[in-house]
């Protein structure tokens, strides 16, 4: 079995999965209350501290950009942890496709789930009054691509972590809760302390909100080039890390018999 035809197999498997366990209502109202009621109290505490730069329309912006990173990045990050829940790990590492591949199409769902959930968001942004007239749409549908590689790229970091750990649910809430302080979600980069901007500059959603606020402000690809350029750089190193921590993890696992372990 080819590369491309492993990763539509598991893709359309992850997608069965999904919606064996939870009908797609369900799914559908999970992502619609969770992106709605996330932006909400950021808003509420945007609007009651009053602050000239963390307005209600910033935080609304940020938070749907945000919503993309959660839905992606977490996730992914969440499948190997599923898998040995489900004690289907053990088997797929048997089987004759790579392991990487089969995690690679296994994200793909989450992937197209974090797309839905901006657009969501996006909507809900514009309900707390962010003006759209103006908004770019060839470029915040790029950034928003360049964002989903981005974001997913460091959820497959952590989930070929979690081949070994028991699980990779921590982690990855770190990592979701590390973006709304450091990325400028809810207040400038700027305000944080020069330290912490380092760290800034190394995560992708920082790039990712800068670049949607451009693109509702009206400018063009040609004026985000260093954003979408740093989204794409991170996601070829975070891609990079994810597939030497997988080949790692996945030989630990096999020499200290972990692939079950949950």
């Amino acid at each position: 079995m080819g590369a491309a035809q492993t990763i539509r197999s598991s893709f359309s498997i992850s997608v069965k999965s999904a919606f064996a366990a939870v009908p797609p209502w369900i799914w559908l109202i999970q992502i619609m209350l969770t992106s709605f009621f996330s932006m909400f109290f950021f808003v509420l505490l945007a609007d009651f501290s009053g602050s000239t730069t963390s307005t209600v329309s910033y935080v609304a912006i940020g938070n749907a950009v945000q919503s993309i990173a959660i839905v992606s990045m977490y996730s992914i990050a969440m499948i190997p942890g599923t898998q040995k829940h489900m004690e289907t790990l053990p088997a797929m590492m048997q089987t004759p496709a790579s392991m990487y591949t089969i995690f690679i199409g296994m994200s793909l769902f989450s992937i197209l789930s974090g797309f839905f959930a901006v657009g969501v968001s996006l909507g809900y942004a514009a309900f707390f009054g962010v003006d759209f007239s103006m908004l770019n749409v060839v470029s915040i549908v790029v950034v928003m691509i360049f964002t989903a590689l981005s974001m997913s790229s460091i959820g497959m970091a952590i989930g070929s972590i979690g081949i070994y750990l028991r699980t990779s649910m921590i982690l990855a809430s770190i990592m979701s809760y590390i973006g709304l302080v450091i990325a400028g979600v809810n207040f400038p980069v700027s305000s944080l302390p020069g330290w912490v901007q380092v760290f800034s500059s190394a995560y992708p959603l920082t790039y990712a909100v800068e670049a949607t606020r451009m693109s509702i402000d009206g400018i063009g690809l040609g004026g985000m080039t260093f954003q979408l350029g740093m989204m794409l750089l991170l996601a070829i190193i975070f891609i990079v890390m994810s597939f030497v921590l997988f080949r790692y993890f996945e030989r630990l696992s096999r020499q200290n018999g972990k692939l079950d372990h949950f």
